[in-house]
């Protein structure tokens, strides 16, 4: 049999895969039993309910919602589709919000929420957005799936067509205040600080008032924020082990070191002063001095050999 080849697609809206991802879940009971795993759902609950768009609430809105029934109950599988389009405001606190909401109706008795996007994406975001998420249904897995299955080969070009779309990227406004910002920022940091590698700010946004560092171990797990507008500097360590971490962590703290667990993210936080970005540098440049100090505190705190060990065995 011969199989047409296609152009890629040069825009692929988030619609098209949000139906293709349905149409996958309904035909392939392999595909099925792909999304129930990385929901860590048992592979014999059944499906009773699948929509796209749903807004029933004053939540938001949810691109898939699949309900699935087991011997455990009903589960909710709250899907986030996203190809380049940047986030809105606590978009994953309010899919947490709708999946609680939907247990107090009697709706379902637990809930995943699921973001399907490049991989890319995912790894990009905010700490505070992954903390919110249960689980990446990447695009790259699903091609991993349709790769052997020449009956889905359009849809497979449709998924890669995203994920070329996505890496053409998001374009974001920069924002003269907070480049300047950045810049002045960076500047001090490179010469005071050139251990703590901050990299040269390219476009900065608005919205741009948490300062990421590199990944302190390699990979995207473990790394510095200075969130400065006044949550201060933290060390952020992404782990389902979040409480054991934090409680392993404890001895080994500073007197003004706090550790804070979520769901899926460890943070190590030492308050330091809110910065102004808007005020001229040098009226902040003694804040962002004592920040970029408490930032160097938790390096060394990161790779202290034991702290390291205790940190790796919670990733």
């Amino acid at each position: 049999m011969t199989y047409l080849t296609f152009d890629t697609i040069a825009r692929v809206d988030e619609i098209v895969t949000d139906v293709l991802a349905m149409d996958l879940i309904h035909s392939s009971p392999e595909f099925l039993a792909a999304i129930l795993a990385i929901a860590g759902e048992p592979l014999d609950a059944r499906p009773v309910a699948i929509r796209r768009s749903v807004a029933d609430t004053s939540l938001g809105e949810t691109d898939i919602e699949m309900v699935v029934e087991s011997s455990g109950g009903r589960s909710a599988i709250l899907i986030e589709n996203k190809v380049r389009a940047p986030l809105m405001d606590r978009q994953f606190a309010r899919y947490r919000m709708r999946g609680k909401a939907g247990i107090l109706n009697g709706q379902w008795h637990r809930f995943k929420v699921v973001l399907m996007s490049p991989r890319n994406y995912y790894e990009a975001l905010a700490a505070e957005h992954l903390s919110q998420i249960d689980a990446n249904l990447s695009y790259e897995v699903i091609l991993d799936f349709l790769a052997g299955r020449p009956e889905f080969a359009f849809k497979r070009h449709v998924f890669e067509s995203a994920i070329a779309d996505y890496r053409k990227g998001y374009v974001k406004s920069p924002d003269t205040a907070m480049m300047e910002f950045y810049q002045n920022y960076w500047a001090v940091a490179s010469s005071e600080f050139p251990q703590l590698r901050l990299i040269k700010p390219d476009v900065v946004g608005k919205d741009g008032s948490w300062i990421y560092f590199p990944p302190l171990y390699g990979g995207n797990s473990v790394r510095l924020i200075h969130k400065f507008k006044g949550i201060g500097c933290e060390l952020a360590v992404a782990t389902r082990n979040a409480e054991q971490l934090a409680e392993t962590l404890g001895p080994y703290l500073q007197p003004d070191m706090i550790v804070r667990p979520t769901k899926s993210m460890a943070f190590v936080n030492v308050k330091t002063p809110a910065i102004n970005h808007i005020l001229d540098f040098e009226t902040v440049r003694g804040n962002v001095l004592t920040s970029l100090r408490a930032l160097e505190r938790l390096r060394e705190f990161a790779m202290d050999k034991q702290v390291r060990k205790l940190i790796m065995a919670a990733l």
